[in-house]
């Protein structure tokens, strides 16, 4: 084997090994969000929230933004349309002076400081709609 072919050969054997992470991260999200919505029935998207609202806002990484609302046993997962790997339970979601969410927003995401260090942007999302999760009685 030619040492081109086997450079190849190692950078699609890395590459897969990266493709099976991201599917891992992704089927653990997928199955962290399903225990949290358990119970729930969805109803009709929509295409915003109102920021004062917000209580909680809960990341699964890779995967989806829920929001609690003020006043309000529904779940609001928003699965962004872009920038999901930039979407990490590490990072904040960055506002500004936003008064309302909306579909097709985009919002820096920023590494919350960790351990000393200050927050620094490093990437970011765009909304998808958010869509309720009523809780079944």
């Amino acid at each position: 084997m030619s040492a081109a072919t086997k450079g190849l050969v190692l950078v699609l054997a890395l590459g897969l090994s990266a493709a099976s992470g991201a599917q891992a991260r992704d089927a653990k999200g997928e199955a962290k969000l399903a225990k949290l919505l358990e119970g729930r029935t969805v109803r009709a998207g929509l295409p915003c929230l109102e920021v004062r609202k917000i209580i909680t806002t809960e990341i699964i990484t890779g995967t989806a933004i829920v929001y609690r609302l003020r006043g309000s046993p529904t779940l609001y997962v928003n699965r962004p349309t872009a920038g999901l790997e930039d979407l990490n339970s590490n990072n904040a979601l960055m506002l500004n002076q936003a008064v309302t969410l909306c579909e097709g927003n985009n919002l820096p995401t920023a590494d919350n400081g960790g351990r000393g260090a200050g927050p620094g942007y490093n990437g970011g999302v765009r909304l998808g709609e958010f869509v309720p999760y009523v809780k079944d009685n």
